[in-house]
């Protein structure tokens, strides 16, 4: 079904509607039961939900049902105090990285595949945040990326289309998780990041996150260190030590876990690095394309994204941004403007699931235990009561004053909202930004042919659009004379 269509049954026979998705009868609710349905994880659990959406069964049992609440941990403790730290490690890779890509645009005349480049390079800037510089090399960059992509297909972000697959939803769903956990999971990823991880883990002693103690200088210096080291002081006992089995149980994967109930505490770090992966490289790769695109489309918006990147970078000339900080990025609340609309009207419809724990009351019906429950995200994010009487117009001025794009909100649903909200948004509309900035710094955006496709409506924000971008050079008289508004005006 079509995401017009799911709107339109909501409208006839709502607030509640039951679809078959996939061979599974779902249930799918409009905005006047989203908050309800998002807040209650009494009645509708976000872990049981995401778990079955991402097809990651075994996660809760392999951890205790403590998975995404140690994640939550690692992301908010582990990233967000850092964030500082951060943005000086990965900016000199965006510039890198983004130079030559639109260095290669330039000389060919052509499109370049923005999401391609995008996820390598994101990938790059993850391997260091997570694992640290020594380990970045030709063998980590490329297991980071193929282990996203391998996670997407894993989870159904990228449905296959073939009759087998439509007729026979759930053994495709077996036989393509296989696959690729051999092929991928165990034969390189297991291979290669996960000795990486267990010499980390086990090279020295930690002190356990409990009793980290507060002073200034301890808190520098633990800014400085990878995020594996940060995850490993979770796990870390009294003695500082994080307890293991052997090398073959961390290598093997998932079913033996589940079967033996066993908690292995290096395993768990593993699939915590696993899932930081999808996250950080395919969906903000997938966000930022998104992001060029409509700038590529909507040029009336270059001028003013440009002043203010002239306001606030701390160093450009000639050759670009030489340097973006974390707090020239906060103070850029035009360009965060811009992403904020973007990410409201591309919001994937059904992104947002919970799972009922038991015969629940909704909306007047009563929803069957283990049954998944979607809010219908668009109704929200387009709803004329939570954002004004022209929602359903693209207004990227309309969030300059606040809130913030990685604020969350009833009416802003693409990081979900209460005590599950992405923790992770505030450095995912960091690098955004970041990559935006440095992409404007040294040329104009143009969207090939002017067009782009939307792969999939239900799922826009996941999947980037289909389409090339040409870089365009930048008039270096007016580059050069810091009046970085006036270059866009004639292009």
């Amino acid at each position: 079904m079509s995401k017009q269509a799911y709107e339109s049954a909501l409208k006839e026979y709502g607030p509640v509607i039951g679809v078959w998705r996939k061979g599974t009868l779902e249930y799918i609710v409009d905005e006047s039961l989203t908050k309800e349905v998002i807040s209650n994880d009494q009645d509708f659990s976000f872990e049981l939900g995401t778990a079955r959406l991402l097809n990651l069964p075994f996660i809760l049992p392999l951890s205790g049902g403590k998975f995404f609440k140690d994640v939550h941990t690692m992301v908010a403790g582990g990233t967000i105090p850092r964030m500082d730290k951060l943005v000086d490690q990965i900016f000199p890779i965006f510039k890198r990285r983004i130079h030559g890509v639109v260095k290669d645009s330039q000389l060919s005349g052509k499109g370049v595949d923005l999401f391609a480049h995008m996820h390598h390079c994101i990938a790059e800037a993850m391997v260091i945040t997570i694992l640290g510089k020594k380990f970045l090399n030709d063998n980590t960059l490329r297991v980071t990326e193929e282990t996203a992509r391998a996670i997407a297909i894993m989870a159904g972000i990228y449905p296959d289309i073939s009759p087998f697959a439509r007729r026979f939803p759930r053994v495709w769903n077996v036989i393509t998780w296989m696959r690729l956990v051999v092929e991928v999971v165990i034969l390189q990823y297991c291979w290669v990041i996960v000795p990486i991880v267990w010499k980390e883990i086990r090279a020295r002693k930690y002190q356990p996150l409990k009793s980290r103690v507060s002073e200034d200088n301890s808190k520098e210096a633990r800014h400085d260190e990878p995020l594996v080291h940060y995850i490993a002081s979770m796990y870390a006992d009294s003695q500082g030590r994080v307890s293991v089995s052997s090398a073959v149980w961390v290598s093997i994967l998932i079913i033996a876990y589940v079967e033996l109930g066993r908690e292995l505490d290096s395993h768990k770090l593993t699939w915590k690095y696993v899932s930081f992966i999808f996250v950080s490289v395919h969906q903000t790769a997938a966000s930022v394309v998104w992001v060029v695109f409509e700038l590529s489309i909507r040029k009336e918006y270059l001028p003013s994204i440009g002043e203010e990147l002239s306001a606030v970078a701390d160093n450009i000339n000639a050759d670009g941004v030489h340097r973006l900080s974390y707090d020239s990025l906060c103070r850029s609340t035009v360009l965060d403007s811009f992403v904020r609309e973007v990410l409201r009207t591309k919001v994937d419809s059904l992104g947002i699931v919970r799972e009922t724990t038991r015969d629940a009351p909704l909306g007047g019906y009563i929803i069957p235990k283990g049954n998944l429950v979607h809010p219908m995200a668009t109704l929200s994010n387009y709803s004329r009561t939570l954002n004004g009487e022209n929602a359903a117009r693209f207004d990227p001025t309309r969030w300059i004053d606040g809130p913030a794009a990685s604020t969350v909100g009833s009416g802003y649903l693409t990081f979900g909202f209460g005590r599950w909200a992405c923790p992770g948004r505030t450095l995912a509309v960091t690098v955004i930004k970041m990559i935006v900035f440095t992409l404007l710094a040294v040329s104009v955006p143009e969207a090939e042919g002017g067009e782009y496709v939307m792969t999939d409506p239900l799922n826009i924000m996941s999947l980037p659009p289909v389409g090339r971008v040409i870089f365009h050079p930048l008039d270096s008289g007016l580059r050069s004379s810091g009046r970085l508004d006036a270059r866009y005006c004639n292009s």
